[in-house]
């Protein structure tokens, strides 16, 4: 009789979930967000209506995620700090660079000088940022597959992520000319969806080195099996929400939130590629 309680309470698990994340997003309406209760909703609902054994079962790998976790996660956390630290210095320092070469426009012709300075500066910045991003993402994949690394292996993978970039130029501008009552949740909605698409994207080009295979997988794998998406991503913000209230400890100063917000990031972000590389391999093998 025991046993059969406690069976059915593993199985109701995240149906509990679900009820404990709606709940929550009816107490603290007025305290977070719009968007945040509708993310906590939307959640909830998953994993209320969610079929039993699917949502079990998942449950099951989104647990043996962390307990899979081990040096691999702290070298995946590196590269990312590593990329960062790069982002700090280099911004800062080509910025200086180009402020302090800047001169009194006296003429038409000073003016186009200028602007042509301008758009060779932004092409270095976005070409160094671009390099070492994709030398970082590469080591991230290569040491979660569990890959080896090669000359030509990056350098595909910098090509990849300079076709992915020039794609989204277009939404991305797109965006930021909206009207600014929408702007924010316009960006979320972009983070968001960068965050999944490029998942997918570097995950497959990791296996296959093939760019427009992994391009067209994304897309594919997004629309045609949203559904496979929809329990593991709820897991993932159930995660998200949790790790959030960690800030409610931290001192109220401007340079700790900030290094913390990184680490955040940086920890977060480390497990959520290694927990969806194990979706993706399962939703691929179904």
């Amino acid at each position: 009789m025991k046993k059969r309680q406690k069976l059915n309470l593993k199985e109701n698990i995240p149906k509990m979930l679900g009820m404990i994340l709606l709940v929550i997003a009816a107490l603290s309406h007025k305290h977070i967000g719009a968007g945040s209760v509708a993310v906590l909703v939307v959640d909830g609902l998953i994993l209320l209506i969610s079929d039993n054994k699917k949502a079990k079962k998942e449950f099951n790998f989104f647990v043996d995620s962390f307990k899979k976790l081990d040096k691999r996660f702290a070298f995946v956390a590196l590269c990312d700090i590593l990329f960062i630290a790069v982002f700090f210095l280099i911004i800062p320092l080509l910025s200086s660079s180009f402020i302090s070469h800047v001169k009194p426009v006296a003429s038409v012709g000073g003016l186009f000088y200028l602007i042509v300075k301008f758009f060779a500066y932004f092409a270095a910045v976005t070409l160094i940022l671009l390099a070492a991003y994709s030398f970082s993402r590469n080591f991230i994949w290569l040491i979660i597959l569990k890959k080896k690394k090669s000359a030509v292996f990056f350098k595909k993978f910098f090509l990849l992520n300079l076709a992915w970039w020039l794609i989204l130029l277009v939404p991305a501008l797109i965006f930021f000319g909206a009207r600014s009552e929408y702007f924010i949740y316009l960006i979320l909605f972009f983070v968001a969806a960068y965050i999944h698409f490029t998942t997918l994207l570097h995950y497959d080009f990791a296996l296959n080195m093939r760019i427009g295979h992994a391009i067209k997988k994304s897309f594919k794998l997004t629309f045609v099996s949203l559904k496979k998406f929809l329990l593991p991503y709820a897991y993932v913000t159930l995660v998200y929400f949790i790790l959030l209230q960690v800030f409610w400890f931290i001192p109220a100063d401007d340079k700790i939130m900030f290094f913390a917000s990184i680490l955040f990031v940086v920890f977060f972000m480390a497990w959520f590629r290694f927990y969806m590389s194990g979706v993706l391999k399962r939703i691929e093998h179904r």
